[in-house]
């Protein structure tokens, strides 16, 4: 028995023109900021299912997960003592995966008195958990004398030459092999295949497996598999001679080879290997990690719904075997499954039971998974509920001296506050984060959160104290240009932005230098963006003319970027600037043209024509100035939600 948790696979998994506001600074695609968007009523529609036409949360899951939380407390899911050497066998086997070991000693010694200890079968499988479980607490002694004692039931068995070898190769076939042990192991293996074709007693399966391990861990993928084939090949041959063979070697070799698959991205031949063990004799914990498997697979493939269904059996089979680990890492893949799914609900249940798990398991990925609850709570727009879960997290971050974790509680925990209309404690909480960023060096995130800050004083109306957090942001990003280039070009746009409502033309020139490194990162959409901001600086700077270019090239290059709301916006903007300075004719031209584009949104069209009234009646028609405000009327009554 290799450490069972080698392989188990389960790593801890502004203006109308734009999607945000102009002066939000924070990067969507940093985890850390994945609420930082959000503003009252843009949560996810769907909150308690799907949309129609995508993925569906299957109904039983949520009282399923609920189920799994109310009785987090039970180790093995409360149930009796196995009666056989057999039980007590899967329950060490389980305990081990759940890094249980003084549990997985215990049990496997409660096997070996227990009616079925004495079968050769199962008395050896229970010293090889012994042997394995005191490799892995250093105790070599006690590991040695197990060894000792399963060569002698594999004796009498019938199996000197496999009890002899296994004496003489030591805990090498119980963990992973260092490279010189390969080297050994390697020496004895075509000895053993030879010795495999016309006796089944050989240490073969489990060399092949040792060197499988080592492979692996070199990064040498299809020789792992070729030797798990080959393995797996000797013990069905011994199954269909009628030979037995340990249920639990089959299962965790099989699961072996499932995982090395999905890791050399054959993801079917993954999920066609898991079938094969869940369809045969195995313990819950390797059923939980197939299940995860085929979970991760059926994502893969987009199958969001089937994800969702082998998630919930691996977090349940986890929980009830006690792997603490496993059941937190598929409840966190299935929050994500039923956040994409669009049921919010099923999603912070979910991650509940992933803290939950972690919490009881003392897993070292807890408190992230206590994040990614206050996130998911947050988008759902549950801000109280997100206070608490973030309040507490913050609490054991700095009784622990975890810095950065403390610092990214401390972002969201602002985030909660700003939602419940608390902005002076939003900026207390990222001040502090920002300072502790910059104690950790990790200076982009800094500069996120005066960003932030900065934007949320701008939202209040106070431009210059949103002015020097912006500058301290464009300080920070210029001080660490390698770390994330899109930090600069957003303090430069949010900076420069603020500085020319303040009057400030150099917020122009600030603005010029976001462009233009928007246009070396070939990020045309951000081009467009800033080039719009800089139009509406410039009119902020009553520099018209200058403003109407800026917004008619911003206009070019939303549209060359597809995004036609945005270039009607940018023209809309340019129209009202003409209009404003009396050049009622050119304003016209452009409020008409904007009436005329097919896929100009309702609420575009309607201040178009109302732009256009106005125009006419500058220009002394009013006859078309009243037709311009009929048709704004249309627009305004047309309720067509696509529109």
């Amino acid at each position: 028995m290799t450490d069972p948790g080698q392989h188990d696979g389960e790593d801890f998994p502004g203006d109308s023109s734009e999607p945000t506001d102009p002066l939000d600074p924070t990067d969507p695609t940093d985890p850390t900021d994945a609420a930082d968007h959000l503003e009252p009523g843009d949560a996810a529609e769907g909150v308690d299912g799907a949309t129609p036409e995508g993925p569906m949360v299957p109904d039983d899951v949520k009282p399923r997960l609920q189920a799994v939380l109310t009785r987090r407390s039970l180790t093995g899911g409360g149930s009796a003592d196995p009666e056989t050497a057999r039980g007590w066998l899967d329950i060490s086997y389980e305990a081990a995966y759940a890094e249980d070991l003084p549990r997985a000693a215990r049990a496997a010694r409660s096997g070996l008195d227990a009616p079925g200890g004495q079968d050769p079968i199962h008395r050896a499988g229970l010293l090889r958990a012994l042997a394995s479980v005191a490799e892995m607490t250093g105790d070599h002694a006690a590991a040695t004398r197990h060894i000792a004692d399963r060569a002698r039931v594999l004796t009498e068995a019938g199996y000197p030459h496999q009890a002899r070898m296994e004496m003489e190769l030591g805990a090498m076939l119980l963990r992973e092999p260092e490279s010189f042990e390969a080297t050994v192991l390697e020496g004895v293996l075509d000895s053993e295949r030879t010795r495999s074709a016309h006796s089944v007693d050989t240490v073969l399966p489990d060399v092949l497996v040792a060197l499988a391990v080592r492979r692996v861990e070199d990064g040498d993928l299809d020789p792992a598999v070729d030797l798990l084939d080959e393995c797996l090949e000797i013990l069905d041959a011994r199954v269909a001679a009628g030979i037995s063979v340990p249920a639990e070697t089959l299962a965790s070799t099989r699961m072996f080879l499932a995982h090395v698959h999905l890791m050399s991205h054959e993801s079917e031949m993954s999920a066609g290997v898991a079938d094969e063990v869940l369809s045969r004799e195995a313990n819950r914990a390797v059923r939980a990690a197939m299940w995860m498997l085929k979970a991760v697979v059926a994502h893969e493939h987009e199958d969001t719904t089937t994800a969702i269904r082998n998630a919930l059996r691996s977090v349940e089979l986890h929980a009830t075997a006690g792997v603490r680990k496993g059941a937190a890492s598929a409840a966190a893949l299935l929050a994500g499954l039923a956040d994409d799914a669009g049921d919010q609900q099923a999603s912070i249940l979910a991650w509940k039971v992933a803290v939950a798990q972690a919490e009881q398991g003392e897993v070292p990925e807890a408190s992230d998974l206590t994040l990614a609850l206050g996130h998911q709570l947050l988008e759902a727009e549950e801000h109280a509920l997100a206070e608490r879960v973030l309040a507490g997290l913050v609490r054991r971050e700095e009784a622990a001296r975890r810095l950065p974790g403390l610092a990214r509680a401390l972002v969201d925990l602002g985030h909660a506050a700003r939602h419940q209309s608390r902005p002076e404690e939003a900026l207390d909480h990222w001040a502090r984060a920002s300072a502790l960023f910059e104690e950790a060096g990790s200076i982009d995130e800094a500069a996120r959160m005066y960003l932030a800050s900065g934007a949320l004083l701008n939202r209040q109306e106070k431009a210059e104290e949103a002015a020097e957090k912006f500058s301290r942001a464009v300080e920070l990003a210029r001080s660490a240009p390698g770390e994330d280039p899109v930090v600069l070009p957003q303090a430069l746009h949010a900076l420069g932005h603020v500085l020319c409502e303040l009057g400030q033309e150099r917020g122009v020139a600030l603005l010029d230098e976001a462009i233009a490194l928007a246009q070396d990162s070939a990020a045309s959409w951000y081009e467009a963006d800033f080039t719009d901001t800089r139009a509406r600086g410039l009119w902020a700077l009553r520099q018209g003319p200058a403003a109407v270019s800026s917004a008619l090239t911003a206009a070019d290059l939303f549209a060359a970027s597809e995004d036609a709301t945005a270039a009607s916006n940018a023209e809309l903007f340019a129209a009202y600037v003409l209009l404003e300075q009396e050049r009622a004719e050119e304003a016209a031209t452009l409020f008409r043209m904007i009436t005329e584009q097919p896929d100009t949104a309702r609420y575009l069209r309607m201040a178009a024509w109302l732009g256009l009234a106005q125009s006419l009646d500058l220009s002394g028609d009013e006859a078309g100035a009243t037709a311009a405000r009929l048709e704004a009327d249309a627009a305004a009554a047309n309720e067509d939600p696509d529109e």
